[in-house]
Order: structure tokens, then C-alpha cells, then sequence
């Protein structure tokens, strides 16, 4: 099994910060961690993701592994999950749900993390292996309640911070500049387009221009290239 390994810490404690909006089991986990692992320390643990962002920008003891929980108040986590990956390409980001997992799964590998984890499973010996980034305890894809690899890939660190600082922000791209590149990503003319659409030539050619420039390209055929990437058509 593939794993996406921690780097080499050499004698010191492991480093954990905690987000998780219910307090009760943001408590157990911190608890689960004290107290049963000496080779960790939780250095803090937090109900809010700004605070979680002010100790990621400010501290400078940064933690080797963060633990964020999937629903928040307010956010998804995974949202959560993205932004603090464009900020580290070293912290391991670890999903933890109290939801099934193929719910999350997708979603969290692109959003950078390491593993995605149930929350029955905390504690557990497998879930101290993903913390450490090994797999002493030989799970495979096939257990239910941790996920560290299979179709869906989780990342090393480094490499899914270059692929999340790489994304293409698809966000100002309007819904009609993406019914046109789904037009032509199906064959159709700029003409037929126009028709189909009751509008001219050229204000097909404006969508056309502009959804190419927000998604930082210059020709037709590479806006509908990242929109397909992005699954938008």
C-alpha cells in the first residue's frame, strides 16, 4: 500500500493541532493524544477556523499534523482543508467524519489532505499510524473507517501544495461562458452556437474571449480543456 510518509522528526514529539467546532470531541481527541501517546503533544486545538489560521500565520511553532473535522459551523471543511494547504506544504492534513467517508473522499485528496479518517476510529492504532504517516499496523484501502489511498490518491504534502497553489480559480466564470464552451466542446460551430443561443456571432465570441481570459488562457480549446478538467462541462 502506498502511503504518503511524514518527513523525519528525528527524536522530538510529534506536533498536532486540533479544529473541530464540537467541543466535546475536539476534548476526546486531544485527551486520546495526551495521554496515550508520550511521542505526541497537542500544541493546540481550536473550535473556529480563523483561529486555526492565525496560529498557521503567526506561531512559530508550526504543527506536523493538523486533525479538522469535515462539518463545521458555517464552512466545510474541506474548504478549510484547501486554504490551509496553499499555506503549508509541509503539514499533514488528516479528514476526520462522523459521515461515511466515499462522501468526503474526493473532495479532501483535492483539497490537499493526507487521510481521511471516521471518527469511531480515533484513538485507534491505525489512526496513530496515519498521525505518524507510516502503516505499522498493515491496513489496506479496504478498511472501512481510514482512507489513505486507492483511486482516489492521497498526496504527500509537497505535492498536493503544488497541486492546490496550481488550481485555476473557476469562480468568475459565469454560466453562460460555460454553456458556450460546452457548446463547442460538443462540436458545435460559433454559428450554431449563436442560433441555438438567439444572440449574435460576436456576443458569442465576447463570452468566448472572456471566460478564456478569467481562466487565465488565451485560446478556446484550453478554457474548455481546464473547464472539463474542473468538471463544469
Amino acid at each position: 500500500m502506498k502511503v504518503a510518509m511524514a518527513e523525519d522528526r528525528g527524536s522530538r514529539r510529534l506536533r498536532i493541532g486540533i479544529l473541530d467546532n464540537d467541543v466535546c470531541a475536539l476534548m476526546m481527541i486531544d485527551m486520546l493524544i495526551r495521554h496515550r501517546k508520550p511521542d505526541m503533544e497537542v500544541i493546540w486545538k481550536e473550535t473556529k477556523p480563523q483561529r486555526l489560521m492565525e496560529h498557521i500565520t503567526y506561531d512559530a511553532l508550526q504543527p506536523d499534523v493538523v486533525i479538522l473535522d469535515l462539518v463545521l459551523n458555517g464552512i466545510s471543511g474541506v474548504d478549510v482543508c484547501r486554504e490551509l494547504r496553499r499555506r503549508s506544504s509541509t503539514i499533514r492534513l488528516i479528514g476526520v467524519t462522523a459521515y461515511p467517508l466515499e462522501q468526503y473522499r474526493a473532495r479532501l485528496v483535492d483539497a490537499g489532505a493526507q487521510a481521511l479518517v471516521s471518527k469511531d476510529s480515533v484513538g485507534s492504532a491505525m489512526f496513530v499510524d496515519v498521525l505518524r504517516g507510516s502503516n505499522q499496523h498493515g491496513f489496506r484501502d479496504e478498511v472501512a473507517d481510514i482512507v489513505q489511498d486507492g483511486s482516489q490518491e492521497f498526496m504527500t504534502p509537497r505535492d498536493a501544495y503544488e497541486h492546490v497553489r496550481g488550481e485555476v480559480d473557476v469562480r468568475g466564470i459565469s454560466q453562460r461562458e460555460i454553456g458556450i464552451l460546452s457548446m463547442y466542446a460538443r462540436g458545435m460551430t460559433t454559428k450554431e452556437i449563436a442560433k441555438s443561443l438567439h444572440i449574435s456571432v460576436g456576443t458569442v465570441q465576447s463570452h468566448t474571449s472572456h471566460a478564456a481570459r478569467k481562466l487565465g488562457v488565451r485560446q478556446r480549446f484550453e478554457a474548455i480543456r481546464i473547464c472539463q478538467q474542473q468538471h463544469l462541462i
